[in-house]
């Protein structure tokens, strides 16, 4: 094929017209922004399709988005029991001891200690004492003895006996 001017003319001009149109797109995407836009004029048919984020959207379309919850399904294979726990309290049982408590003899206190113990394979956890009848001048101390008892100590500065009583709280203590 030989090149006539009319055929290089012809080229020519079809290289500048596909230049200008490809440039234009771009040219105007450049100069053209969101608020030259009239509000209602840009329908989803203008909307590149897979364009638009959640955050895209008002609050009102993202809480439309969210469909009703499914039903429930079914329940998975029940997992292997695990270990038995390091600790753990059971049998718990309360042993009372009381003992009467004598009043003043001649200007001394009436003293007296007793002592209150767990049953065999039971530790003692906690122990409380107290006199039957809460009034001043009734002392009582308790302390622990072992690891399955305590002792109260009552001292009665009044004229009349009062009753001392201890309560061991108990329980069986793995390990």
């Amino acid at each position: 094929m030989n090149a006539t001017p009319r055929t290089a003319l012809a080229v020519a001009v079809a290289v500048i017209a596909l230049v200008l149109s490809a440039g234009a797109g771009a040219t105007a995407s450049l100069l053209i922004t969101g608020k030259q836009i009239k509000d209602g004029t840009v329908s989803s048919r203008d909307i590149k399709n897979r364009s638009l984020k959640v955050k895209d959207l008002s609050p009102r379309a993202t809480a439309k988005l969210k469909g009703a919850a499914g039903p429930v399904g079914p329940r998975g294979a029940t997992g292997p029991a695990g270990p038995a726990g390091a600790s753990g309290l059971s049998g718990f049982e309360v042993v009372t001891r009381s003992l009467p408590i004598p009043g003043i003899l001649g200007g001394v206190g009436g003293t007296d200690t007793l002592t209150a113990a767990c049953p065999e394979g039971k530790k003692a956890i906690a122990a409380t004492a107290a006199y039957a009848a809460p009034v001043a001048n009734l002392l009582s101390q308790v302390t622990r003895t072992s690891e399955s008892a305590f002792r109260a100590t009552g001292v009665n500065l009044l004229p009349t006996p009062q009753t001392l009583s201890l309560e061991v709280v108990c329980a069986a203590i793995p390990g």
